[in-house]
């Protein structure tokens, strides 16, 4: 792949795998997680863990990648990634919405960094290292030279605001590598 000044692309998505974001609540005490599944059809059986019983609560289409530095032949591993939402997606008074319009005038794309949260309630965080690496490797694959695409860490809670069943992947983002 090229970029938009004819050089090779740096980061490359590799190891890409379909599947689905499964969303499971606990029957005792309401908490809500969630997990990547590529099986072919996605489980829904309850189950137990501990002191938890675990339902299916709903699902979405999704996918797990890694990305390839071909500056270092490093592969980077991105499975705290649950999706990238779009900031038009959040509700209109929120500051991610506010913000992401403004961009938006001046051609910048906001995109916030989703992630999973782990068994232990906790969120999983990305660093800027793997920040950094998800903005070069969208803004790589551009085709018009006056756009930028900024992706965000998830500072605004939004995964707190948001039902894990509404798709957070922009799919069509993964459209803008071109086909040479």
């Amino acid at each position: 792949m090229m970029t938009r000044e004819g050089q090779k692309h740096r980061y490359e998505m590799v190891n890409v795998q379909l599947g689905y974001v499964i969303v499971e609540r606990d029957q005792s005490t309401s908490a809500m997680r969630a997990y990547f599944s590529a099986e072919p059809v996605p489980p829904k059986e309850s189950y137990r863990e501990g002191e938890h019983i675990w339902s299916y609560a709903g699902m979405a289409q999704s996918f797990q990648f890694d990305v390839l530095d071909s500056g270092t032949g490093e592969v980077i591993r991105f499975r705290e990634l649950l999706g990238l939402m779009y900031y038009a997606c959040a509700k209109p008074e929120t500051t991610l919405h506010r913000i992401g319009h403004l961009a938006h005038d001046n051609k910048i794309s906001i995109y916030v960094a989703i992630t999973y949260e782990g068994p232990d309630g906790k969120r999983t965080e990305i660093g800027p290292e793997k920040l950094t690496i998800l903005n070069k490797l969208w803004n790589e694959r551009l085709r018009s030279p006056d756009k930028k695409i900024l992706i965000l860490p998830d500072w605004f809670e939004l995964y707190r605001a948001m039902a894990y069943g509404e798709i957070m992947i922009d799919f069509g983002l993964t459209s803008m590598e071109s086909a040479d």
